[in-house]
């Protein structure tokens, strides 16, 4: 168990978003706080930074980063509670931000002890710091586009935001002085447990959770039989945005029962996203041909989408008007649906359909509408170029 945590402190090296993945399933939170606690004291013996520094800097990680990031994350999904999130995704995240940490420092511990001496050493020793802070930055960047999917934008700004209420965190050590030894009283933190320790431990139960049902599903993989397992895998690398390894899962679920069109359809959605229109074409077409209702009907959308791309335009407006007719509230499917009809000249039509479009968002709760907003702000958008012809000719 020790070699396989190094190599995954290692693998943040080479591949840090296979890397973070491979640690929500299979880190120890134990060897990434050693880690980071052994890295942080050895790290720059110029600067003198005792152990309770480097206590306090992991507690400000703890206490001020993962939740600051939880919180930012909350509002960008906005369709979870903080609390919810905070519970299912807290330990996995420490996890990961803590091994980056000691993977961001490992290296700069290494030169700062070959440093020559001479008068600049402490400064090139400062400088090696605000490197190592870089780099750990970016690698905790890794790890939140990894545990929530998100865009680079959204998991740099969130890691940001982490940052700031670390410094804060920092600040608040430091205004506590004297005061925060009486904290770490025995008294007080047998009290402290009494009365949190229940919540405290809830934090570990999404992670303890996560890392079971993949040992159970790698398990299950050993089945030749069970295409399930596979596909369930496929799912979990495709919300983390690992395509290449769901790829590989759903290619094999597809090869184990050829019948079952959930795995043809989500190796379309990938296509769709890698943009290889027609490989999303045959794949969307098996799927809708083996389960006319796959995915809630959002294979006739996908299925468009790639027509659309394509210029099949007649073939796209079929395949997205079925969709309408059964999913008559879905933006997305309303905007493109729209594309394709100005791009038959139905300019009539296709009014209607962004003006159903804009409608759609606005009638939903307020945390669909915020997660569909770029769908009503595209539609309005070509409301508008619809219309500058006619203000031209008045």
């Amino acid at each position: 168990m020790l070699l396989e945590q190094f190599q995954l402190l290692l693998a943040l090296y080479r591949r840090p978003v296979s890397a973070a993945s491979r640690i929500i399933d299979h880190g120890r939170f134990w060897f990434a706080l050693c880690a980071a606690l052994l890295v942080l004291f050895l790290r720059i013996p110029d600067l003198a930074i005792g152990m309770t520094s480097v206590i306090k800097v992991i507690g400000a990680l703890a206490l001020a980063f993962v939740p600051a990031v939880v919180l930012v994350m909350t509002f960008y999904r906005s369709h979870e509670s903080f609390p919810v999130m905070l519970r299912r995704d807290y330990l996995s995240l420490a996890n990961c931000v803590l091994l980056s940490l000691a993977a961001a420092y490992l290296p700069v511990a290494g030169v700062s002890f070959t440093l020559p001496p001479g008068p600049y050493r402490f400064y090139v020793a400062l400088a090696l710091v605000a490197v190592g802070l870089v780099y750990f930055l970016v690698l905790a960047t890794f790890c939140v586009r990894t545990v929530w999917g998100t865009g680079m934008v959204v998991a740099a700004a969130a890691v940001l935001a982490g940052a700031a209420a670390t410094v804060g965190g920092l600040f608040a050590f430091a205004m506590l002085g004297s005061f925060g030894y009486y904290l770490t009283s025995p008294f007080f933190l047998y009290y402290a447990y009494i009365l949190l320790g229940s919540d405290v431990r809830s934090l570990g139960e999404g992670f303890r959770a996560r890392q079971h049902l993949r040992r159970q599903l790698d398990i299950a993989t050993t089945n030749p039989r069970d295409a399930d397992a596979h596909y369930q895998l496929g799912l979990i690398y495709m919300q983390r945005r690992q395509f290449g390894e769901a790829k590989q899962r759903f290619a094999r679920a597809v090869e184990i029962d050829p019948r079952e069109a959930d795995p043809a359809f989500q190796l379309g959605r990938i296509a769709l996203e890698e943009q290889r229109w027609d490989d999303a074409i045959e794949l969307l077409k098996r799927a809708a041909a083996l389960d006319g209702k796959c995915s809630s009907h959002e294979v006739w959308r996908e299925l468009g989408v790639a027509y659309f791309h394509t210029s099949r335009l007649e073939e796209a407006r079929l395949a997205l008007e079925k969709f309408v007719e059964r999913r008559p509230y879905d933006p997305e499917g309303l905007y493109w649906y729209g594309k394709t009809l100005v791009a038959l000249g139905a300019s009539g039509e296709a009014r209607q359909a962004f003006e159903g479009c804009r409608e759609a968002v606005e009638t939903m709760p307020p945390h669909r509408r915020r997660q569909l907003a770029r769908w009503r702000g595209m539609a309005e958008a070509e409301l508008r170029r619809m219309q500058k012809p006619t203000a031209a000719r008045s």
